[in-house]
């Protein structure tokens, strides 16, 4: 009897998680797949408060998704830090549409995901591939992630938690004085991470706009 392997795809475009779904269910496979979907923060954090125990074994995560309703998961990659800590067992496959070296980076040090794969290269024969392999236990990144890691083995360019809740907060508009309501750290302290992230995109004299329209090009928002 086969094994059944539970895949949850998280990406906000419902298109894209139909896309993904006929696309697994096409493949042959030496496993039973269970596929679901979630195209926001706050149904996978649901499913994480019900499902516990019974999570997923595989979640396909994009780095782009939108913050959760209440913004205390920002993005993608903080909520596949969520999803680390509490299912340590779970894989993760980043799949996202970034190619900034910097930021394919930053997300390999934070989550060291199993599976990472720009989305335009993921194809049937890639996924065919991938799922066994992380399965067993290896991972598998796609050849142009993998050339970015490489060339960025040096990049200093690492953005944690706080430093992306910070940007997140400013895109909406949030003043600084209003910061330490949203983020654990002191005003000051909040102060010294905002010089050191424009000191990092290298525009130490630059502004909040200059800061936030780098961060976005770098896909940090």
């Amino acid at each position: 009897m086969k094994q059944t392997i539970k895949i949850l795809i998280v990406d906000d475009h419902p298109m894209t998680v139909k896309g993904y779904e006929l696309l697994l269910k096409s493949i042959a496979m030496p496993f039973n797949l269970s596929i679901h979907g979630a195209t926001s923060c706050d149904a996978v954090l649901t499913k994480m408060n019900t499902l516990k125990d019974r999570f997923f074994d595989i979640v396909f995560l994009d780095i782009g998704m939108p913050a959760s309703t209440d913004g205390r998961v920002v993005n993608g990659e903080d909520l596949g830090l969520r999803i680390r800590k509490k299912f340590a067992a779970t894989k993760i496959v980043v799949h996202t549409a970034i190619n900034d070296q910097a930021r394919i980076n930053s997300i390999f040090k934070s989550l060291k995901p199993e599976g990472f794969v720009i989305k335009s290269d993921l194809d049937a024969k890639m996924l065919k591939d991938l799922i066994p392999i992380i399965w067993e236990g290896d991972t598998y990144y796609s050849e142009r992630t993998n050339k970015l890691i490489e060339k960025g083995r040096n990049e200093q360019l690492f953005l944690d938690s706080s430093d992306q809740k910070i940007l997140h907060l400013l895109s909406k508009g949030f003043l600084m004085k209003e910061m330490p309501k949203h983020v654990p750290l002191h005003m000051a302290t909040i102060e010294r991470r905002k010089k050191r992230l424009k000191v990092m995109f290298g525009i130490p004299e630059g502004n909040t706009k200059d800061l936030l329209e780098i961060a976005k090009t770098k896909g940090y928002i």
